[in-house]
């Protein structure tokens, strides 16, 4: 299996399962820890990914955030929330409505 085959097999059993090991990932897949870390550095530039370190650690996504829903990136809310005081009242509304429904909240 090509990298990016199995990290778009790591994303959609993440998606499912929300928490998992390296450890297991990597006996999954039939590839080292390594590789799965490395996968989940790559993976962790896009997405956020929690990595919990020690006896019980492991990767997990943050509740609330599903992967088949789309969000604006934080440099697109940023411009949002900057502008909105320079918008007619009517706009502020519906640019709030979009902060609301796409903006993901860490």
């Amino acid at each position: 299996m090509r990298p990016n085959e199995r990290r778009r097999k790591i994303l959609e059993l993440m998606n499912l399962r929300r928490y998992d090991t390296m450890q297991h990932l990597a006996e999954e897949f039939g590839v080292s820890r390594m590789t799965i870390y490395r996968d989940f550095l790559t993976l962790a530039e896009e997405y956020p990914f929690i990595h919990t370190f020690g006896r019980n650690g492991g990767i997990s996504l943050p509740d609330g955030y599903y992967l088949s829903r789309k969000y604006l990136k934080p440099e697109q809310v940023d411009a949002i929330r900057r502008n909105l005081d320079n918008v007619c009242v009517k706009d502020r509304e519906i640019f709030q409505s979009i902060l609301n429904d796409f903006a993901w909240a860490d």
